[in-house]
């Protein structure tokens, strides 16, 4: 049956006696270039290149992947590089170049049969620095929980910030010889992912919906839980503040130690807006009454096209419980990892 017959019979069916809209849905549609280009400075110039397709109908991810495009990075100190493709629709500096955090960068893509595309964006620059980790639950040991503290000193123009805290985990081969817990390049430690953290900070949030709403309401005990805490410099704006989370590592018999990677970094206002609407659209989708809500458009700042074009910085801190710093070359896991119990 026709989308637009099913449509209408559907809307006949859910509102009774309504009169059934009659939604047009043109078979003319033109696609266009979507850019998938988060960069940040630790990383090489790599974009993903892929088309747009209309509603309906199937297709394969990889009839999407642009192959054939131009894509060129131009910096405002005179950087210029044409990326390659190195397949599945990427496009990569071939000289190993990383984005500069605080430049401005200029995107440009064009590829036959496509409409030509630009964005223009930076990754924010970040001075943040780790101040220190305490234990704050001596009485249960089996249960330890620190608290860790650290610093971020606000640079002029609007800032927007997320903070994210890792756990190295034990690694070990399974009975295929496969790694457990362990899906990073050789001589990268395996990680726990964001686990949750507490903070009393006002300024936190679980996402970037409500960033810049009146500031958190915390709840009876004083203290949010988040996974990834996201917040602006609307408290500390041109100033330096200090901010306190707490977290209960998981334990191991093998890493009697806990080893933590905090991570904060410093967002582009462009990544908060495509996040926000991210979040938005999934809340309006499996919300109670997706059809009588306001429908979300994903955020672009893709002139042309869709998709973003946009950067964030990070610093990270390696530190243990006992507040003593590592590094990840030192953990070993170049070397063989024992088997699993």
């Amino acid at each position: 049956m026709p989308l637009r017959s099913s449509l209408i019979i559907f809307l006949v069916v859910l509102s009774a006696c309504e009169t059934a809209i009659d939604i047009d849905i043109s078979g003319d549609y033109t696609p266009v270039l979507v850019v998938g280009g988060e960069f940040n400075p630790d990383s090489i110039w790599s974009v993903k290149i892929s088309k747009s397709r209309a509603i309906g109908g199937s297709v394969t991810a990889a009839e999407l992947f642009i192959q054939d495009a131009t894509v060129m990075i131009l910096g405002e100190s005179g950087q210029s590089e044409t990326l390659v493709h190195t397949g599945d629709g990427v496009f990569q500096s071939p000289s190993g170049t990383h984005p500069v955090a605080g430049e401005l960068y200029r995107l440009d893509v064009t590829s036959p049969g496509f409409e030509s595309v630009y964005s223009i964006s930076h990754a924010p620059r970040l001075q943040s620095a780790f101040v220190d980790i305490q234990a704050v639950n001596t009485e249960f040991p089996d249960q330890p929980r620190y608290r860790l503290r650290f610093s971020v000193t606000d640079l002029p123009s609007k800032s927007y910030y997320r903070a994210l805290i890792d756990q190295v985990v034990p690694s070990c081969r399974d009975e295929r010889g496969d790694l457990d817990w362990y899906d990073e390049p050789e001589g990268v430690p395996a990680y726990s992912y964001g686990i949750n953290f507490n903070s009393p900070e006002p300024s936190f949030y679980d996402d970037a919906t409500t960033l810049d709403e009146p500031p958190n309401v915390l709840d009876q005990y004083g203290s949010g839980r988040f996974r990834a805490a996201y917040f602006s410099d609307r408290l500390f704006e041109d100033d330096v503040r200090e901010f306190e989370i707490f977290v209960r590592p998981h334990i191991f018999e093998t890493e009697p130690v806990p080893r933590f990677r905090l991570v904060i970094s410093s967002l582009s206002e462009e990544i908060v807006l495509h996040e926000r609407s991210f979040t938005l659209q999934d809340e309006y989708l499996f919300g109670s009454d997706p059809l009588f809500g306001n429908p979300i458009n994903i955020y672009s700042n893709i002139e042309g096209g869709l998709g973003i074009f946009s950067g964030y910085t990070n610093n990270s801190y390696r530190i243990d419980a006992d507040g003593n710093e590592w590094t990840e070359s030192e953990i070993g896991f170049g070397e063989t990892p024992p088997p699993c119990d």
